[in-house]
């Protein structure tokens, strides 16, 4: 049987014809599988910036064919990928870390190169003009680099705030010194208080009040401290101590256990001087006697019932009328001068402050 088969492709292949069409399947064949093979191979072009590196390869995965390739720097991003029938166009940028630092975080961002702006906002970082950045917002970025940013934001708000209520005294006589007694209660006002806050980071750094706007005005309290003095007793009269004026008022001046009078206008406390006699009547007509005083009229007017003694008590002229006048008054015109008995009373006395009580 085999050799039957042997010599019918030997008579086969004999022939001419025969042998030519073989060779013509034969090259379509090959036709055939180079056409296929030619069709199963893509063209890829890799462009970073400077270079364009071509590839051509049966995978179509842009990933695959990347891996694959020895770039300058293996950290790039894929910018844009373009397929044009069999040939796609890659172009890469090679990333550099950019560290933002806010407050005590820092952040690390890829960053392809571009303004401290740009990287900022990859960052979502939206800056606005109250912040701070350093290196400034224009700078561009070209390797490495780190930035730090300053959050500072301005916020206005508003609160409420008190407002105290004051306290209004009135005084009477007819009440006990020092009683106090409330009148009408007091209440607080209210008021809204506007300001503006700066936050750093978000931390609150400053605030300033703005304004203020009176919600409900304070009503004041009231109250009423008594002043009425209960009558003091007299210790003593004047007609008890021994004085320098031999003159008497029609009613003993009562005293206090101090020897001030009890009841009296007003009080001063003045520069004496003291004289006795020159021959001359006082001012007033009188004749001059202890008890009758120069005073400046102006300040004292003719006529006035006094009662005087020097602050300690040492000294007391007792009680005195103003009658007289003189030219001591040029150079001390709220003194007074006392008449004395004798030029050595005078001398005695000398200069000294005296308390002068004016009688009602």
């Amino acid at each position: 049987m085999i050799e039957k088969i042997k010599y019918c492709l030997s008579k086969f292949f004999s022939c001419r014809q025969m042998r030519i069409g073989c060779i013509a399947v034969m090259i379509a064949i090959t036709i055939a599988a180079g056409t296929l093979l030619s069709n199963s191979v893509y063209t890829v072009n890799i462009f970073d910036g400077e270079s364009t590196y071509t590839v051509r390869t049966l995978n179509r995965n842009v990933n695959s064919v990347l891996s694959g390739m020895e770039f300058k720097s293996n950290s790039y991003n894929i910018e844009t990928t373009t397929v044009a029938g069999r040939t796609t166009l890659i172009e890469i940028a090679y990333t550099y870390p950019v560290y933002i630092t806010c407050a005590d975080q820092t952040t690390e961002i890829s960053f392809t190169g571009g303004t401290v702006a740009e990287a900022l906002k990859k960052a979502g970082i939206e800056v606005d003009e109250h912040d701070f950045v350093e290196p400034n917002l224009e700078t561009q970025i070209t390797d490495t680099v780190y930035i730090d940013y300053t959050d500072i934001d301005y916020v206005n708000g508003s609160y409420t705030e008190n407002i105290p209520f004051a306290t209004e005294t009135v005084y009477s006589n007819n009440a006990p010194k020092g009683e106090v007694k409330t009148l009408s209660a007091g209440c607080n006002g209210v008021k809204e208080v506007y300001y503006t806050e700066k936050l750093v980071n978000g931390v609150s750094v400053e605030k300033n009040v703005t304004g203020t706007a009176v919600i409900t005005e304070a009503v004041n309290a009231k109250q009423q401290v008594g002043t009425k003095l209960n009558a003091p007793t007299a210790v003593k009269t004047s007609a008890e101590v021994k004085s320098i004026s031999v003159l008497t008022p029609a009613k003993a001046i009562e005293l206090d256990a101090n020897g001030n009078p009890i009841s009296f206008k007003s009080k001063m406390t003045v520069r004496a001087t003291a004289y006795t006699y020159t021959g001359n009547n006082c001012a007033t007509g009188v004749a001059p006697a202890p008890g009758y005083i120069a005073v400046n009229p102006k300040v004292i007017p003719y006529g006035t019932k006094l009662y005087i003694k020097s602050p300690d008590g040492s000294v007391v002229y007792g009680y005195a009328v103003a009658a007289d006048t003189g030219g001591f008054i040029r150079k001390h015109p709220t003194g007074v001068d006392l008449f004395m008995a004798t030029r050595s009373a005078c001398v005695s006395f000398g200069v000294r402050n005296m308390e002068i009580y004016i009688l009602e």
